[in-house]
């Protein structure tokens, strides 16, 4: 999920440690929500809406998970590898992946 989603379901985590049912999550961590068309201007210019910060692997924590940082490309693949050892110990993790923000992107629907 990107870190926009996470505001609207990032919850899960905590569903997933109560109810003892580990899972992990990626997060793509690009610090703003660009995925919607014209990219809200209007709320953009009055509040920001489009500009997100956020530590998600400590909101993780905070949830009762395990909250994996990624900052470069050659983490991930170790971070994938913790997440599926501690999911089989019963954690549920999140992993935040810091990802650039892109301009730019696919017309692929």
């Amino acid at each position: 999920m990107g870190d926009g989603a996470f505001g609207m379901s990032g919850l899960d985590l905590e569903t997933s440690v109560r109810s003892g049912l580990p899972i992990t999550t990626v997060l793509l961590n690009n610090g703003g929500m660009a995925t919607y068309p014209g990219g809200y201007p209007a709320s953009k210019e009055l509040s920001g809406v489009t500009y997100m910060s956020g530590d998600y692997a400590t909101i993780a924590q905070g949830l009762g998970a395990v909250g994996i940082r990624v900052s470069e490309p050659s983490g991930v693949i170790p971070a994938i590898e913790e997440a599926k050892r501690l999911n089989a110990d019963g954690k549920t993790c999140l992993l935040d992946i810091k990802t650039n923000l892109e301009g730019k992107r696919s017309n692929f629907m």
